[in-house]
Parts: structure tokens; C-alpha cells; sequence
């Protein structure tokens, strides 16, 4: 029975052509529309969509229609030319997900279709014709800024974070998607932030164990405090005011030099050898010899008149008078 309240949740611009036509055919919709993200709206009936899939295109996607109909494997419609559109119902297939509506959105595809839940107190984002929509919550808690964005740069992932600078400062908004071209918001900013302090002070520990290492140390990570404490080896290591284990430094012992202390070394003048002694030399006494008279008329004759008078007995220089 054909319903067009059938389950399209299934059905994607990345669904085959084939599987287009037997959606289409479990409703009531007598046209099937693809809408890109840009370009025009290519719309096609039943017997076109039969023909392409006899014509070897069943496994081609949904989203290759636009060059299909350049290869000149089909011609779209003109709604235009179709008579009452209005009273016509359609396949609708675009990024934000299927449903079927009146053929006459065809006119017009970048009208968004919203889902029925899109009023609900959650903020939500869509992606409709290259444009980023933000239902009501979504505007109070970011402002508009986020419909600048360019909704086909998005990356094609479940989950992926936008950072968005504003004159509060910078805040990164994190999209979690529900369905295809439709997100669920919300401010991770603090989680972000954290996640890169986190990273930071990581990163300065693995430095500082690899300066340990270079150094000749070694380290040992420990999960309770140690029996016998050292305060120069054992750190507790503290996040947020929790202990998260402990860490036991170990360096190699080597000699301070005085410059490691900060103390201003004095550099002292060797003093000379002393010279050896020499032993003492042997004083040769003089050798004096005893005079000898060999005749006692040469001394006298040398000693002159006043000299002879000086040994007579009882004088003196003085008291002698010398008469010429």
C-alpha cells in the first residue's frame, strides 16, 4: 500500500538509483527529485528512472543524476510546464534527508524543509542548498555567526569541531550528526581548553623525562606513595589538587664543582718549588804558617826608626817624642 508516510530515514544522495525507484514506487509520489547542495533541482518521473536503471545506471548513485542528465543518459523535467504542481506530490532526496512534499517546492528547492522536531529546546544546525540554518535555541546561545559558515566546507564526518572567532573571543562549536545535512550542537570550548592544557603539561613532562634520561638518570612511575620517603628522589604528581601517582627520580652521583654551586672560585698562584738544599760545604780552614826567623837583622830592618821607638818598653805613640 502506498503511503507517504513511508520510513525514508534510509534514503540518501549516496543511495543507487535502484533504490530510488523502489522507494518511489512504495508511495504515493509520482515524481522523484534530487536537490544538490547547489545547481538546479533535477526532477524525473517513474518511466525515466525505470529506463535508467534497464540502462545499466541501477548501481549509479543518487547524486551523480546531475551528470547523468550532461552524458544525455535522461532529460529532467521543467515543473514549469507541468500542468498543476501543486496538486502533485514528489520524492524529494537532498542532504538533509527525504520526504515527500508537493511537487511544486520543486519551483523553489531552496526553501529548507525543517523536521517537526526543529522547534525543540535543542540547539540544532542544517546544511540546505550550500547554507548553515539554526533553529531558535541554536541562535540564543551562538548568535548568527555560525550561518556564515559554508555548509558544503563541512567535513563529511559524524563528529568534527568549528572554531568560530567573535568579538567574545574565540569559541569552538562541536557538530554531532543526527541525519544526513542535520547536527546537534554545543559548546565545547572548556572541554577544548582543557584537553589542550592537558596536552601541554604532558608534553613539558615527556621533555623533562627525556632530559633525565640524556643526563644518565632514571625515572620510576609509581601508583602509591613509597614506604620510605626521599624528598630529593619521590614527587608527587598533582592535577586539579588530585594526586595522580608518583614519580621516583633517580640521577647519577658526580662530582659539584664549585661554579654548579654559584660560588666564585679563586684561582690560587702556585707557589715555586723550594729549592733543594745543599748539603753544607766543608770549610777549609785557612792554612797559616808559623813565621820562621831566619835572620833576625831582616826585621829589624824593616821597621823604621819610629816603629823601634813604639817597642820600647813603657811607651806609647802618643807619649813618644821623636826627635829627626
Amino acid at each position: 500500500m502506498n503511503t507517504p508516510n513511508a520510513d525514508l530515514t534510509s534514503l540518501t544522495p549516496d543511495s543507487t538509483l535502484l533504490f530510488f525507484l523502489r522507494t518511489l514506487f512504495g508511495t504515493a509520489a509520482e515524481f522523484a527529485v534530487y536537490i544538490p547542495d547547489s545547481g538546479d533541482a533535477i526532477v524525473i518521473n517513474k518511466g525515466q528512472l525505470v529506463s535508467m536503471v534497464e540502462r545499466n545506471c541501477a548501481d549509479a548513485m543518487i547524486k551523480r543524476l546531475p551528470q547523468l542528465a550532461e552524458r544525455n543518459i535522461f532529460r529532467p523535467l521543467n515543473v514549469e510546464k507541468i500542468d498543476s504542481p501543486e496538486d502533485a506530490t514528489a520524492l524529494y532526496v537532498k542532504n538533509t534527508g527525504s520526504f515527500i512534499a508537493s511537487l511544486e517546492l520543486a519551483l523553489n528547492p531552496d526553501t529548507p524543509q525543517f523536521p517537526v522536531w526543529w522547534g525543540a529546546p535543542v540547539p540544532f544546525a542544517m546544511s540546505s542548498r550550500g547554507s548553515l540554518k539554526l533553529n531558535d535555541r541554536a541562535v540564543r546561545m551562538f548568535g548568527t555567526g555560525l550561518e556564515q559558515l559554508n555548509a558544503s566546507e563541512l567535513p563529511d564526518r559524524d563528529e568534527f569541531i568549528v572554531r568560530l572567532d567573535g568579538l567574545n573571543g574565540t569559541r569552538f562549536i562541536a557538530f554531532r550528526n543526527l541525519r544526513p545535512g542535520i547536527f546537534a550542537i554545543d559548546d565545547c570550548t572548556e572541554d577544548l581548553t582543557d584537553a589542550q592544557d592537558i596536552t601541554w603539561w604532558a608534553a613539558v613532562g615527556q621533555t623533562w623525562i627525556k632530559e633525565i634520561e640524556a643526563r644518565g638518570g632514571t625515572w620510576q612511575r609509581l601508583a602509591n606513595p613509597p614506604e620510605s620517603k626521599n624528598s630529593k628522589n619521590f614527587r608527587a604528581c598533582e592535577w586539579n589538587g588530585e594526586v595522580q601517582g608518583y614519580l621516583n627520580v633517580e640521577m647519577p652521583k658526580k662530582r659539584v664543582r664549585s661554579e654548579e654551586l654559584g660560588v666564585r672560585s679563586v684561582k690560587k698562584t702556585p707557589k715555586p718549588p723550594k729549592p733543594t738544599p745543599e748539603p753544607p760545604k766543608e770549610i777549609e780552614e785557612p792554612h797559616i804558617e808559623e813565621p820562621t826567623l831566619s835572620n833576625p837583622d831582616d826585621v829589624i830592618g824593616r821597621i823604621g826608626p819610629q816603629a823601634m821607638a813604639l817597642l820600647a818598653a813603657g811607651q806609647t805613640r802618643d807619649s813618644a817624642s821623636f826627635v829627626l
